[in-house]
C-alpha cells in the first residue's frame, strides 16, 4: 500500500469516529489510537513507551507515544495534536453523513454552494467531512511518521514522541494536563526535546491563504470577562434605576470590532477583540424590571500584550464606554421632560471599574469569617458542578460580589479560562538558530523536489495548543494573570514552571484546508496525503543533521 494511500485510509478511520469535544467519541478515539500502537512491535517491546494520559475529569484521554532512534541520540522532536473537533450540527440535515467522507460528498453533489466549494467537490481533490482538515489528517500524518519510524528505528536520527490530546477545541485541558507527563517523560528517557511540530491545517492559521505555509509563531488569547452592576428598579421608574445592559452596550462599542485595539508584531496583526458570550445574569422568570447585571465575555487576541495589558486596555474602554453610557441617559432623560414627563427623577451614578483583584481584596477585608477558607470551598463546589468552567468562574465573582465595599453601580473586569500565551521562535538560542536552519533546508526540499514553494505565514492565528510549548510571560504577569482569574488553582490553573522547563522553539506545518468549523470543511488531497508526508521526514533529517 503507498504512503498516501496507507494515510488515507488512516484519516477516513479517524473521521468516522465523532470525536466532537466532550462527547463519548473523545474518548472512544483515544482508545481506538492507544489500540491501533499497542499492535506494533516496537510496542510490545517497550510498553512504557506508549501511554494513556488521563486529564483532569479522569474520563477523556490523551495518547503520549515515544519512539526512540536505534542511533542512541537524545535529540527528541515532539509532534503534537488534537483528537476532538467541532459538532455537526451545521451540516443540518446532512449532519449524520458528517462523519463519513465518502458518503457526504455523494449526499452534497446535489447541494448549493459557493463557487470555489462547488469546484473543489467536482475536482475529486478534495474530501469534505467534519474533522478532515481540523485535524484528524495532522494526527494521520503524525501517526503513520510514528509507525513507519517504529518499524524502522534507523529511519531517524533523532527520537520522536507524539502527543495526541483532547479538547483543544475547548479549553485545552488535554494538552495543559499532558504536560507534566511530557516532562517526566524527559526526565526519565534523558531526552532533549529540540523543536516541537503542529500539524494543524494552513488555513486554520490564515483563512484564505492561497497555498500551504508554515508557522513559526502562534497567536496567544486572553478571555477576558466584564461584568456590569447597574441599579434596580422598575421598568416604570426606568430613570431612577441604570440599565446594566445599556453600559455592557456601550462598553462593548469601545471594543468590539474596534480596529485600533488588535495587537502588531512585524507581519502579525491580530483581529480586534469580539464578544463570545453575553447575557443578563439575574432574571430567571419574566418580570418587567430593569437588569441590573450583565456580563460579557470577549475573545482576546495577542502577540505582544500581556495580562497587565490587556486588563488596562478594558479598563480604559470600560471607562469611554460608562462616560457615553451616562451622557446618553442624561440626554435621553432632558429629552423626555422637554415632552412632559414627570416620572422618577434622573440621578447621575457613580460608577467604579475595578479589576477582580481589587473585588477579591474588598472581599476578603469585609468577609465575616475565613475568607480563604469559604473561596476555596466554593471554588471546590463549582469545580464539582460540572457547569463550564466560564460559569464556575463568574459564578465564584457573583459570590464575591457580596463583600464589596460599595454596593453602587460597578464594572468589575477579570480574565476567564482558557488563557493561551503568545508563543514564538525567535532565534535567540542555539537550538532556535538549529532548528530555523533546518526549516529553511526543508523549505529548499520542497521547491527543489515538488517545485512547491512554501510560505512563511505570519504568527498562527487560529489557536493552537503550541501556546503551552514553552512560556514567555514573566513571573509578575503571571501573577496578573492568577489574581484575576476567579478561582485560580482550583478551577483553573496553567503550569508555568513545566511549560519554561517544555521550551522549545515551534512550527506548525500541516495540510491545506478550507472552511474550518463550517459544513464544507474539506482537505486539499495531494498536498496532504503526497507531499506533506515527505516534508514531515525531511524536517526530521534536516534537525539531525544539524545537530550533527
Amino acid at each position: 500500500m503507498s504512503v498516501d494511500d496507507r494515510i488515507y485510509k488512516e484519516l477516513i478511520e479517524l473521521v468516522r469516529i465523532p470525536s466532537v469535544t466532550g462527547s463519548e467519541g473523545e474518548v472512544e478515539i483515544a482508545r481506538h489510537i492507544y489500540d491501533s500502537l499497542k499492535k506494533e512491535r516496537y510496542f510490545m517491546e517497550h510498553p512504557g513507551h506508549l501511554n494513556i494520559v488521563p486529564g483532569p475529569d479522569g474520563h477523556r484521554h490523551s495518547v503520549v507515544a515515544l519512539v526512540r532512534s536505534s542511533l542512541n541520540v537524545s535529540d527528541t522532536v515532539l509532534f503534537i495534536g488534537h483528537l476532538d473537533v467541532v459538532g455537526a450540527e451545521v451540516y443540518g440535515d446532512l449532519a449524520d453523513k458528517a462523519f463519513d467522507p465518502e458518503a457526504l460528498a455523494q449526499a452534497m453533489a446535489s447541494r448549493p454552494m459557493d463557487g470555489q466549494a462547488r469546484a473543489d467537490l467536482e475536482s475529486g481533490n478534495w474530501i469534505f467531512g467534519r474533522g478532515v482538515m481540523d485535524m484528524k489528517c495532522g494526527v494521520a500524518l503524525e501517526l503513520d511518521l510514528l509507525k513507519e519510524f517504529a518499524r524502522t528505528p534507523s529511519l531517524f536520527g533523532v527520537n520522536v514522541v507524539v502527543a495526541l490530546v483532547f479538547d483543544e477545541e475547548g479549553s485545552s485541558q488535554g494538552m495543559i494536563s499532558a504536560l507534566p507527563f511530557l516532562a517526566d517523560l524527559a526526565e526519565q528517557e534523558g531526552l532533549h526535546f529540540i523543536g516541537a511540530v503542529n500539524t494543524e491545517p494552513t488555513d486554520a492559521g490564515l483563512p484564505g491563504a492561497p497555498g500551504p505555509g508554515y508557522f513559526l509563531s502562534t497567536m496567544g488569547k486572553a478571555l477576558v470577562m466584564t461584568y456590569v452592576i447597574g441599579k434596580e428598579a422598575h421598568g416604570g421608574s426606568y430613570f431612577g434605576g441604570l440599565s446594566a445592559s445599556l453600559l455592557q452596550s456601550f462598553i462593548d462599542l469601545e471594543i468590539e470590532a474596534r480596529p485600533e485595539v488588535c495587537d502588531v508584531l512585524g507581519a502579525s496583526v491580530t483581529l480586534p477583540p469580539f464578544v463570545l458570550n453575553r447575557e443578563c445574569r439575574q432574571k430567571e422568570v419574566y418580570s418587567v424590571s430593569i437588569p441590573h447585571l450583565s456580563m460579557a465575555y470577549f475573545n482576546v487576541f495577542t502577540v505582544t500584550r500581556t495580562p497587565g495589558d490587556v486588563l488596562e486596555l478594558f479598563k480604559e474602554a470600560a471607562g469611554r464606554g460608562v462616560k457615553k453610557a451616562l451622557d446618553y441617559i442624561d440626554a435621553s432623560y432632558k429629552e423626555m421632560k422637554s415632552f412632559g414627563y414627570a416620572g422618577a427623577a434622573r440621578e447621575r451614578a457613580d460608577v467604579s471599574i475595578i479589576d477582580f483583584a481589587e473585588l477579591r481584596r474588598q472581599a476578603a477585608r469585609n468577609y465575616p469569617g475565613d475568607f480563604e477558607g469559604a473561596e476555596r470551598e466554593m471554588a471546590l463546589k463549582l469545580k464539582s458542578s460540572g457547569k463550564d468552567l466560564r460559569e464556575q468562574g463568574i459564578a465564584l465573582l457573583e459570590w464575591e460580589m457580596s463583600w464589596r465595599d460599595k454596593k453602587g453601580p460597578a464594572i468589575i473586569i477579570g480574565f476567564l479560562p482558557p488563557f493561551m500565551p503568545h508563543r514564538s521562535n525567535y532565534g535567540r538560542t542555539e537550538v532556535e538558530l538549529r532548528f530555523n536552519r533546518a526549516v529553511e533546508a526543508t523549505v529548499s526540499y520542497a521547491e527543489n523536489v515538488f517545485g512547491r514553494r512554501l510560505m512563511e505565514c505570519p504568527a498562527f492565528g487560529g489557536l493552537c495548543d503550541l501556546s503551552y510549548i514553552g512560556c514567555e510571560i514573566d513571573e509578575g504577569e503571571r501573577q496578573t494573570l492568577k489574581e484575576n482569574t476567579p478561582g485560580w488553582g482550583v478551577i483553573y490553573d496553567l503550569p508555568f514552571d513545566l511549560m519554561e522547563k517544555l521550551n522549545m522553539p515551534i512550527i506548525n506545518l500541516g495540510p491545506l484546508g478550507r472552511g474550518a468549523h463550517t459544513w464544507l470543511e474539506r482537505l486539499e488531497r495531494d498536498y496532504a496525503l503526497g507531499e506533506l508526508p515527505q516534508l514531515l521526514r525531511q524536517f526530521l533529517r534536516e534537525l539531525a543533521r544539524e545537530g550533527h
